[in-house]
């Protein structure tokens, strides 16, 4: 992955919680991808619930508060030691590896149906990681099993060009493509896409940026006026603030079938 989730540790462990005004720490945020797990679980009744790239926990914590007993295992893959750490006493099962790499026998035990989730992982396999990724994790699915992810994407092609522009200026390998061609990947890669539905926008503030991936207050200005020199000073995702910038990353949550 262009990349890897664990090079962000300084945001990792007990930090997590505040990161992006709490966003991914909000039951109430969180609550359509609940949701639409827990919607999933009723109709096919996996034995394993696999949150990939599942951090400290938080999405499982939720699918237990929701209703999901214990007769469910849940497994959380990351691959930060930061992350996992948190899961301590939760009684959920950890597996310390990548969304890219890992083995569905290091999570499902055979004859064990599996359902999937994920939450704002897909960025980090960068534009050209993309497509292996989702070929790797169908790969790990048997033919039917589900797979329900929010992942940051856009309607229009001008708003993710907006902020793949901004995140190639905070040197990131991060990528975000639209919704039309994300089901195209996926289809491509062996996932029927039944539905796709919104979630909440996440609200990006120049100086989180900053401290989550090391820039100065010298590369805040540079990426503050080159933005404003490309895509103006307001757009619908990207804007101009007083002491430095906003933008608005967009979800939408993606509910996959493994198919042949």
């Amino acid at each position: 992955m262009s990349r890897h989730p664990g090079e962000e540790t300084g945001v990792h462990g007990t930090g997590w919680a505040q990161v992006h005004g709490g966003y991914f720490s909000d039951p109430e945020v969180a609550r359509p991808l609940v949701e639409a797990v827990c919607r999933l679980w009723g109709e096919s009744h996996p034995e394993v619930i696999v949150d990939l790239g599942g951090g400290t926990g938080f999405l499982l914590s939720q699918l237990r508060k929701a209703g999901i007993g214990d007769a469910t295992a849940m497994v959380d893959i990351d691959c930060s030691d930061a992350q996992l750490g948190m899961l301590h006493g939760s009684g959920l099962s950890s597996v310390r590896g990548s969304v890219d790499r890992f083995r569905r026998a290091e999570v499902v035990s055979a004859g064990k149906k599996a359902l999937f989730a994920m939450r704002s992982v897909l960025h980090y396999a960068g534009e050209g990681g993309l497509t292996p990724l989702l070929a790797h994790l169908r790969a790990q699915a048997e033919e039917g099993e589900r797979w329900v992810h929010q992942t940051a994407c856009f309607e229009r092609e001008e708003d993710a060009a907006c902020l793949n522009a901004l995140y190639r200026k905070m040197r990131t390998g991060k990528w975000y493509p639209t919704v039309a061609g994300l089901r195209d990947r996926l289809i491509s890669a062996g996932w029927q896409v039944d539905e796709v539905r919104p979630a909440p926008t996440l609200l990006l503030e120049s100086g989180e940026l900053g401290r989550r991936y090391g820039l100065t207050q010298a590369d805040l200005r540079r990426i503050r006026e080159e933005m404003a020199a490309e895509f103006g000073a307001k757009r619908d995702v990207f804007r101009l603030v007083p002491d430095g910038f906003q933008a608005d990353l967009h979800y939408r949550i993606f509910v996959c079938r493994a198919i042949s």
